[in-house]
This record gives C-alpha cells, sequence and structure tokens, in this order.
C-alpha cells in the first residue's frame, strides 16, 4: 500500500465517523428522549405568581420546530422562578435551551437574535413540569417572552409572551 491509498483510507474513515457522529447528534433525542419531568414549585404557598404565558407553534408549516404549554413566573424575596407548567411540550432536538427575552411576541429567529437575552440553561426534558431558577441580575421587570432555542442550529422552537397577574 502506497502513502496515497493510506492518506485516502484515513481521510475515507475520518469523513465516516464524523458523519457518524453527526447523524448520532441529531437522531439521539428522537430515539432516545429524557423521561417526561414532573417538577414542582418548592414551597409554592410562599411565592406570589406575577406572570403567566402560553407557548406558540410560531411557524405552523414546520412540523419539527413547535412548542405548546403554558408557563409561570413566581416570585418570593427577589428571587424568581420559571416554571414549565405539566402541559409544556416541544418537538424534540439538540441542545435546546430556556432563555428569557426583552422583546415581545417572538415569533422568528431574528426577532429573538435581536432581543436581549439570558440563557437559563439546557432544557431538563421535552415534555412535562420543569423549575429554573432566574439570576439575581436579571432584571424581570424588563422581561417580555421565555423562548425555547436550539443552540446547536440558532433555531427558535417556540416562545411564550408573558402577561403580568
Amino acid at each position: 500500500m502506497n502513502n496515497r491509498s493510506i492518506i485516502r483510507l484515513l481521510s475515507a474513515c475520518l469523513l465516516g465517523f464524523l458523519a457518524g457522529l453527526a447523524t448520532m447528534l441529531l437522531i439521539y433525542p428522537f430515539v432516545f428522549p429524557p423521561p417526561v419531568l414532573n417538577e414542582q414549585i418548592s414551597n409554592i404557598k410562599t411565592k406570589t405568581k406575577i406572570a403567566t404565558g402560553t407557548f406558540i407553534h410560531p411557524n405552523p408549516k414546520d412540523f419539527i420546530h413547535y412548542g405548546k404549554g403554558s408557563v409561570s413566573v413566581y416570585q418570593t424575596k427577589g428571587q424568581h422562578e420559571i416554571f414549565l407548567n405539566q402541559d409544556f411540550k416541544v418537538g424534540p432536538g439538540p441542545a435546546f435551551h430556556v432563555f428569557l427575552a426583552n422583546a415581545k411576541s417572538i415569533k422568528t429567529n431574528s426577532d429573538f437574535q435581536h432581543s436581549k437575552k439570558y440563557d437559563l440553561g439546557m432544557l431538563k426534558s421535552f415534555q412535562g413540569s420543569q423549575v429554573y431558577k432566574v439570576p439575581n441580575q436579571v432584571n424581570m421587570s424588563k422581561i417580555h417572552s421565555v423562548v425555547i432555542w436550539c443552540v446547536s442550529f440558532s433555531q427558535l422552537i417556540t416562545s411564550a409572551e408573558l402577561k403580568n397577574n
């Protein structure tokens, strides 16, 4: 075997490995989704619900990127928590994060990208109730939306405009 054949073989192996890895990253969430969650707000009787919202399907023609259900914002002693309610559900995908945004009515990637945003971390599950603590430096009076965003592909999955209670 000459050097050219070895380089071709190694290149083919590397390309095959990378293609397989990319395919697995895309397919994994569909084949092995995380379990449905049922997290609860701790000491809910000591907290005040200050806002609610409903997730939308921003592009009804897109059957992959969707969300539905409701979200609530609770406050106690200056600490805020985002609660994705039991009816929350999104289509599966890689690297979904929960964001807070200052923009209202986020319906496109551009709407989200042009907003001031705060990443609360990875979505814990594609379905069910989940709790996310809001960092103290976030001024919740300037937050108008909760957004689920795919970090891997810079894609809006769903958003919910918050309405004060």
